[in-house]
């Protein structure tokens, strides 16, 4: 029962609490029809009728049962209206119809904002009609202002009236494809000039955006653009020979050729191949097989080399890409000692030489023994000693007296448990690269000359002990600390991001330098 009265008397407070602030939300929106209204009161004693009616539209949005703001938006709207249309004639006396159309759109805005407070301003007589005309009077003044841009060179100028057509004034559909001829010529004719003053590239590029104007471009101008991207093809084009990549010493010694085999490769059967328009690559069989001509017996290669090679293939430059450095770098490390239990060989040490002769002529013969266990390594016949084996036959293996005065003393091996400890390193492991590109021309000169970094890496957890790891006995978890193999899949792995970047930088950065040259 008491918790029952607790909810009503909770409910009781909620209704109290909601009862007091509903007076004065809407007092606060009141306020704010208030406060729009006179606002629009002081515009309209300005003569800024325009704005007073918006002022006033805010009002009755706001609070629909304030009259005298109604009843103003009517007034003022009317007036704004008369303004704005004898604005329109001013301007179009002045010879700026664009200017006159923009103020019907201005009209058509307020009639709109009227309309959305559930009231309206009646259009003045022969309104759609004037407005018609000033829209059709503004499109001819953009199509003219066009012509004479086009005439005069300016040809961004000209793209951008003929495209306003299609803009703001509501263009008929004979009116939308002759702005949509007239842009695309534009383009085709401003690409002439620059194909004439001998710039290809920027010929290619502006023809290419008159194919843009249209959503569906016909197949006349399509054919057309081509044409002239083609010549400009012809005219710019220039043919880039890559050479082998090479590594200094020092990145041999620490990665080998691998590296710089990978990096080769990348580049070769895919960077190299994605050249952009003017860039074309020259065959590498052939580059290669005229070098091995001049290089015979010099071991460098030289720019002067190249640049004679670059002649006999026809190519107007050679890349030269050497990886000049690489740095591997191990972060946070962490170093946890663990213990683990190694079976330790024990063998009487006054055992005879045939027991060794006896080992080497039974190694073979014990299954398991010189073959491999299956983690890379091999033994030998004396990792057999502490398999349990007994000595020769003519041994007293049970008295282990001797017999005779050459009998031989009886030996044993056997093995004991022992605790050894072995170390797991893990951290954050991250590979850098660097790589210096030089490009020659025909002459051996260096036009361009730029390095290319790229860094990956990732965390690493790996084994350390002072032994044989595999004599450890440890799970299959803990065996993979000492797996050379998937040390080298994670290297192998990094390999590949790096040489990966390595070819993008070095491939986009080429063509940049070499399309630098072309205008």
């Amino acid at each position: 029962m008491s918790v029952m009265k607790k909810e009503r008397s909770a409910m009781a407070r909620k209704l109290e609490r909601f009862c007091l602030v509903m007076p004065l939300l809407l007092a606060t929106a009141c306020a704010s029809a208030t406060d729009r209204f006179n606002d629009g009161l002081e515009l309209q004693a300005q003569g800024r009728y325009m704005e007073a009616a918006y002022r006033y539209a805010d009002a009755v949005e706001k609070d629909a049962s304030l009259q005298e703001a109604r009843d103003q938006l009517l007034i003022v709207g009317d007036s704004a209206v008369l303004v704005a249309l004898d604005e329109v004639d001013r301007l179009e006396d002045r010879g700026e119809p664009v200017l006159a159309a923009r103020q019907f759109l201005a009209i058509d805005r307020l009639m709109s904002r009227v309309r959305s407070v559930g009231m309206r301003l009646l259009e003045p007589e022969n309104y759609r009609v004037a407005r018609r005309a000033t829209f059709e009077r503004a499109v001819e003044w953009y199509m003219a202002e066009g012509e004479d841009a086009s005439r005069e060179g300016r040809w961004e100028d000209a793209a951008r009236a003929f495209a306003s057509v299609r803009g703001e004034f509501s263009p008929s559909r004979d009116q939308r494809e002759a702005s949509f001829d007239a842009e695309t010529r534009v383009f085709i004719d401003w690409a002439e000039i620059e194909l004439g003053d001998r710039r290809p590239r920027a010929a290619y590029g502006v023809a290419e955006r008159a194919l843009s104007v249209r959503r569906s471009t016909p197949r006349s101008i399509v054919m057309e653009v081509t044409d002239l991207q083609d010549r400009a093809l012809d005219m710019g084009t220039v043919v880039v020979a890559a050479l082998p990549v090479s590594s200094t010493g020092r990145v041999r010694d620490i990665v080998g050729a691998d590296l710089e085999i990978a990096l080769d490769g990348a580049m070769e059967s895919g960077h190299w191949r994605q050249a952009p328009p003017f860039v074309a690559m020259a065959d590498n069989n052939i580059l290669r097989r005229e070098l091995r001509g001049l290089l015979r017996g010099i071991i460098p290669q030289s720019p002067a080399l190249v640049g004679r090679a670059l002649d006999l293939i026809g190519a107007d430059y050679g890349v030269m890409v050497e990886i000049t450095s690489i740095r591997i770098r191990d972060e946070d490390v962490e170093v946890e000692e663990r213990t683990a239990v190694i079976r330790r060989q024990e063998v009487d040490r006054n055992r005879s030489r045939q027991r060794e002769r006896d080992a080497d002529r039974d190694a073979c013969n014990v299954p398991g023994v010189g073959q491999d266990r299956g983690r890379g390594i091999s033994l030998s016949p004396d990792d057999c000693r502490g398999r349990g084996w007994v000595g020769s036959e003519n041994s007293d293996q049970n008295s282990g007296r001797a017999s005779g005065g050459n009998s031989r003393r009886t030996w044993v091996t056997y093995e004991v448990d022992d605790t050894v400890t072995y170390r797991v390193h893990s951290g954050e492991r991250t590979v850098r690269a660097e790589a210096d590109v030089l490009i020659v021309d025909l002459d051996g000169r260096a036009v361009a000359e730029f390095s290319i970094s790229a860094e990956d890496g990732g965390s690493f957890r790996e084994g350390e002990f002072d032994g044989d790891p595999w004599q450890l006995r440890l799970n299959n978890r803990n065996t993979r600390l000492f797996d050379w193999s998937e040390w080298d899949d994670e290297w192998l792995r990094i390999r590949r991001s790096v040489v990966d970047r390595l070819a993008v930088g070095v491939t986009v950065e080429t063509f940049e330098a070499v399309l630098s040259g072309i205008e």
